[in-house]
């Protein structure tokens, strides 16, 4: 194969990632009421948890699956557990939630709403945990999709 056509595959490939993260639902938990955030759309119950909390930024990040990859369950639940792990220990604010496709042709996965986050934290935390984008706002409480690859 071509490195033109293997760039053309790429690029499909990455075309459809990135449609596939801006139709998935990211569900927020552990608030007193659970909420949905879709890319793009303004969530008036994230802008009210922001204020509550008195923060203006935020990240909506996994660190299941990295790469867009299927891991085990059992793979999952480590890599889970050790990004919580980093977020306590960091200090973060954060919420439990889980991103799914609408048509359920992928796993759920855990992931995690962090406040008072910075962009560039999110980045870096997003690459450490080998993922190819994740959600990012402010107090408009629009999930911008940010993606890295």
């Amino acid at each position: 194969m071509g490195n033109s056509s293997l760039r053309k595959q790429e690029t499909k490939m990455s075309d459809s990632l990135v449609k596939a993260y801006q139709q998935a639902i990211y569900s927020v938990g552990g608030t007193d009421s659970l909420f949905e955030l879709r890319v793009g759309e303004r969530s008036s119950a994230l802008i009210a948890l922001l204020s509550n909390f008195q923060v203006e930024s935020w990240a909506y990040i996994t660190s299941e699956n990295p790469g867009s990859e299927l891991l085990t369950s059992d793979q999952n639940k480590q890599r889970t557990q050790s990004l919580e792990a980093h977020l306590k220990k960091e200090g973060y604010r954060y919420f439990l939630g889980e991103g799914r496709s609408p048509d359920n042709s992928w796993p759920p996965e855990k992931s995690f709403l962090i406040l008072g986050i910075s962009e560039n934290e999110a980045v870096g935390l997003a690459q450490t945990f080998g993922q190819k984008a994740f959600l990012m706002g402010g107090i408009s409480g629009v999930p911008v999709l940010r993606v890295l690859f």
